[in-house]
């Protein structure tokens, strides 16, 4: 691929994240309202004997503590999108703070949308008999607009001849 120096000014650029509607703060809260509600049960079963019960609503809390906490480190993912001149960078940035990056020639590259029959879709970038699956975690509607972005900003930059490289 082509080997483009970083410092090279993008044509177009687009970071890429999970998208998350609760805030860190929100499901504090929500974990604290749950935790005092089953506290709150737990001492009325055990004023009736039924102490037994209490290891089971703690359980509770512990797991959805679980799922907010591996939900919102998911949420470190990036996947950066840059179009320079001659040059698609694809920059992944995983949960661990991994670096994957990926080079594409933008004037054979083709952007294709995939769609299932349950309205999901996959989104591609396509040369040469590469293939390479973004925006993985975007929903059909942004995967659908993302796509007519990146077709627009690279039919822009293949009729115009100063940013494609000679």
């Amino acid at each position: 691929m082509p080997n483009v120096p970083r410092s090279a000014k993008p044509i177009f650029r687009v970071d890429l994240f999970p998208p998350r509607s609760l805030s860190r703060r929100a499901a504090r809260n929500i974990v604290l309202f749950i935790a005092a509600l089953t506290t709150t049960i737990g001492f009325i079963f055990w004023s009736v004997g039924a102490w037994p019960v209490i290891g089971f609503l703690g359980l509770d809390v512990v797991l959805l503590s679980l799922a907010f906490y591996f939900s919102f480190r998911s949420a470190r993912q990036e996947e950066r999108i840059e179009l320079a001149a001659g040059n698609l960078r694809v920059t992944r940035i995983s949960v661990r703070g991994e670096r994957e990056e990926f080079d594409f020639q933008p004037y054979w590259l083709r952007v294709v949308l995939e769609r299932g029959e349950d309205e999901q879709a996959a989104l591609f970038l396509r040369t040469h008999g590469k293939s390479l699956e973004i925006a993985r975690f975007l929903g059909p509607d942004e995967k659908q607009n993302l796509a007519n972005r990146l077709e627009t900003v690279l039919r822009q930059t293949r009729c115009n001849p100063a940013d494609i490289p000679i």
